[in-house]
């Protein structure tokens, strides 16, 4: 079990925040927080000094932990997430029946706050997802090319992922650079399907939008800047899913 420092609030009677420092005492004095570790004594809410970073370890990332759970008894789908700070954080969400990941660089700064559609983990292979789509019967391969006896679906995108049947097990045969007419071609051939495997595609994770169905969703948002960042809210466009 890992180590940590746990903060309890009188004003909010509750234990509030789990900390990566361990010091041998702590106090407040004077709007200021001190601890003493290994016999020195620290100021921590300094504005000059290092954020996530303590007694001069390395920089561990804040990371902050929340669940939305309104209505549940309802199944929803989770589209999107606004954050409202000064920097956008890495994310990554759960509910009980999905589970998906948004990196930083995926928030764009929206009317003063950053804003993303949730994004399902990449290589997942939930079937039960709207993402998932069959193809059908493999004809032949040739090199990095699928042929096939009818029109491949035209919902196909280049950076979709192919996967084919093996006896029950989902493999992935490669990601696709191109397709036309009755063909696709794959980037690089992962594995190699026998003509008459069943085909299927599974979109690209960060092309859709398609979000996270669940009856909650728990939201972690991590970040390791050494400089201080704000967060005030996070909210989420959420509506009824329907089977």
């Amino acid at each position: 079990m890992a180590n940590y420092t746990l903060t309890y609030s009188q004003q909010g009677q509750g234990w509030t925040s789990f900390h990566s420092y361990y010091p041998d005492w702590m106090l407040g004095m004077s709007s200021r927080f001190y601890t003493f570790h290994e016999g020195k004594l620290y100021l921590h809410n300094d504005p000059n000094v290092d954020r996530n970073s303590f007694y001069g370890d390395p920089t561990v990332a804040s990371k902050v932990v929340m669940v939305f759970n309104q209505d549940p008894l309802s199944a929803k789908m989770f589209k999107t997430l606004e954050v409202e700070t000064d920097s956008p954080w890495d994310t990554v969400i759960t509910t009980d029946m999905s589970s998906g990941s948004m990196d930083a660089s995926y928030y764009d700064l929206k009317e003063g706050n950053y804003f993303t559609y949730i994004r399902r983990n990449q290589n997942a292979t939930n079937l039960d997802l709207l993402s998932a789509q069959g193809i059908g019967a493999l004809q032949s391969v040739v090199g990095t090319t699928l042929n096939f006896a009818f029109q491949v679906p035209g919902a196909i995108s280049v950076g979709d992922v192919i996967y084919y049947d093996n006896a029950g097990t989902i493999v992935q045969v490669g990601v696709v650079s191109a397709h036309t007419g009755s063909s696709i071609t794959v980037t690089t051939l992962l594995s190699s399907p026998s003509p008459g495997d069943f085909i299927l595609y599974i979109k690209n994770s960060q092309a859709e939008s398609f979000g996270a169905r669940g009856y909650y969703m728990q939201v972690e948002l991590t970040n390791d800047s050494t400089t201080d960042i704000e967060l005030f809210s996070v909210s989420s466009e959420v509506f009824k899913s329907y089977p």
